[in-house]
């Protein structure tokens, strides 16, 4: 394990809450154990472990399965990862205190460490699984290197989206919940992709999911999206952007951009 002055170093560069360059560093050790299993990462955290390095920080770990799992599969397979994490890397995982909850998508699982808290407190990393016959893949699946910045130097591999299928979820995101982060990845995200490979597949992503294009609805959402702004992004960004600037940007992007048939 990283010395933990390491960790309070990086947290002061970076600006964010020790809890958050703690919770990054566990990611990756948890993820390089479960990259062996049919598991795809997606999401914030797929953008940040394996295409942009300096993109903002995620909570949570969110995969899709690519084969049937249950709740007593899991458990073995978290049992195993965060053993064998505690072995290798020296964080304490308590792995008694792993939970898993089944709901109408997959699974989520929570899962305790401790590096540099004191006594009985520990920090969360949250996983959600969504179940392979809950969301479609429609873009090949890559294979890259987590990017680890610390100085123990975690070499390994991982299952990840195309990057353009993260974004159209992201985008279909916004028609589903009020969440800020999906505000900001979209507007952070749309000029460093391909624009048609990204589109050619958001049809077919909303048709999946039953989910209805409807911009009306994400205008008048978007007090909500701003009363989160701050609170929701104050811990995983050095520097956060304009509110008004962003969403104006993106509301821009997805009307000239985006033609969607609700089914």
């Amino acid at each position: 394990m990283i010395p933990s002055l390491e960790i309070r170093q990086i947290a002061r560069i970076k600006g964010v809450p020790l809890s958050t360059i703690e919770r990054d560093y566990a990611q990756n050790w948890l993820l390089s154990e479960l990259s062996t299993y049919p598991l795809v990462l997606k999401g914030g955290t797929g953008i940040k472990k394996v295409y942009f390095g300096d993109y903002r920080f995620s909570d949570d770990i969110d995969f899709t399965a690519t084969k049937d799992i249950n709740k007593k599969l899991l458990n073995e397979w978290f049992d195993k990862a965060t053993k064998n994490v505690q072995k290798k890397s020296g964080i304490y995982f308590k792995c008694e205190n792993t939970n898993i909850n089944e709901d109408t998508t997959g699974f989520e699982v929570n899962t305790y460490f401790q590096i540099t808290q004191k006594k009985t407190h520990l920090t969360k990393i949250k996983i959600d699984i969504t179940s392979y016959d809950k969301e479609k893949l429609l873009l090949p699946i890559n294979i890259m290197k987590i990017i680890h910045p610390y100085s123990d130097n975690l070499q390994v591999d991982i299952k990840v989206y195309a990057i353009e299928e993260i974004l159209a979820e992201k985008i279909r995101s916004f028609f589903q919940r009020t969440r800020p982060r999906d505000l900001y990845d979209v507007w952070f995200l749309w000029d460093k992709i391909s624009q048609l490979k990204c589109l050619g597949i958001l049809q077919q992503k909303f048709s999946f999911s039953r989910v209805k294009f409807n911009i009306q609805d994400l205008a008048n959402r978007k007090d909500d999206f701003k009363c989160a702004w701050e609170n929701s992004l104050k811990h995983q960004l050095t520097s956060i952007p304009d509110f008004e600037y962003v969403y104006r940007e993106v509301l821009e992007l997805i009307i000239n951009n985006i033609k969607i048939t609700n089914n």
